[in-house]
């Protein structure tokens, strides 16, 4: 048992295999990724160890887009979206956004971008935007 909780703690930089997507190469981020038994938790970080955005894959996640808080549509490995505000309670002046795709084999992959300024969040939706599963 303790090699399964040594495993699961792993970040995907040191795990053999990633359940994350590959994120492109000229943004210098990495995963931290956290297996579950129904969940798979990936964190985008830069290389200071910044989040750039979360992204959880499991069967029937239960994120559902409200259309009064749409913000920009997007392309998402090849399904069409739209990003959603997202208030942080805690920290006013954010910009944040979630959406959530289904994937090829039925899981669903949520997003989840927290950035400091409408530019710093544009670089971010654009690298998710290229991600392949």
């Amino acid at each position: 048992m303790l090699t399964l909780a040594v495993l699961a703690a792993t970040p995907a930089s040191q795990a053999q295999q990633s359940s994350c997507p590959q994120l492109a190469a000229e943004f210098s981020a990495r995963w931290e990724e956290k297996q579950m038994p129904d969940l798979t938790f990936c964190r985008a970080v830069d290389g200071s160890g910044n989040e750039l955005f979360s992204l959880s894959l499991a069967r029937n996640y239960p994120f559902k887009g409200s259309r009064s808080r749409r913000a920009e549509s997007a392309t998402i490995n090849g399904s069409n979206t739209y990003w959603y505000r997202a208030e942080i309670a805690t920290r006013s002046g954010i910009e944040a956004r979630e959406t959530a795709i289904r994937l090829t084999d039925g899981r669903d992959a949520y997003f989840n971008v927290q950035a400091e300024s409408a530019e710093a969040l544009a670089p971010i939706l654009s690298l998710i935007s290229r991600l392949s599963f």
